[in-house]
């Protein structure tokens, strides 16, 4: 069975003119790719070539933080596709970051059918971060789906160097996670005394 994997990218570049070519190449496969692809299911690179442009060609969806065309620098692009092309689909993505090392590509997916999620952070060709998330209590509906792009985006809207915000964001998370599980510790002691109070009322 092969389900539907949803990509939603975003795309953080250094200028107006990189974004605008990041574009155009994330509705081009390369001749690498379209040969591999080729080898893998024993067909000539012109017989498939269409089928393959198809697959990997993500869309635009909007720009980020609602900026002009002209000076924006980040945009948002979809695509869809069956969990079995995930491979050549993440291949494609890969080779733009490489070629675009500057640039910072921040990747959510989901598989509705299987009810997981995930986020990736690929910078110059390698995934640098990433968080899944299987524990879904309801469909497509993200349970501890931690926002790793945060820092990212923040460092790079600040023009800060690439990662230089990770482990701050860690440790913030962490003392975020400690005070929501004070505030529990303490509303469950409330519930308590309360229920202590209304047994000896």
């Amino acid at each position: 069975m092969s389900n539907i994997f949803d990509y939603s990218l975003d795309v953080l570049a250094t200028s107006p003119e990189e974004i605008n070519r990041i574009a155009t190449r994330l509705k081009q496969p390369s001749v690498e790719l379209v040969d591999w692809a080729a080898k893998r299911v024993n067909r000539k690179q012109d017989e498939i070539a269409q089928s393959v442009t198809e697959l990997v060609s993500f869309e635009p969806v909007r720009n980020l933080f609602y900026i002009h065309d002209s000076v924006n620098k980040a945009r948002r692009f979809r695509n869809s596709f069956k969990s079995r092309f995930r491979g050549i689909v993440n291949s494609h993505i890969f080779e733009i970051s490489a070629e675009f090392p500057n640039a910072v590509f921040l990747l959510e997916y989901i598989d509705m059918d299987a009810s997981y999620s995930g986020k990736m952070v690929i910078h110059a060709g390698d995934v640098v971060q990433e968080i899944f998330d299987g524990k879904q209590q309801a469909q497509a509906v993200d349970w501890v789906l931690l926002d790793i792009f945060a820092p990212f985006v923040a460092e790079w809207d600040n023009g800060r160097p690439f990662g230089s915000l990770w482990a701050k964001w860690v440790e913030d998370a962490k003392a975020a996670l400690k005070e929501l599980e004070e505030n529990r510790r303490m509303s469950n002691q409330e519930v308590s005394s309360q229920e202590v109070a209304g047994a000896t009322a």
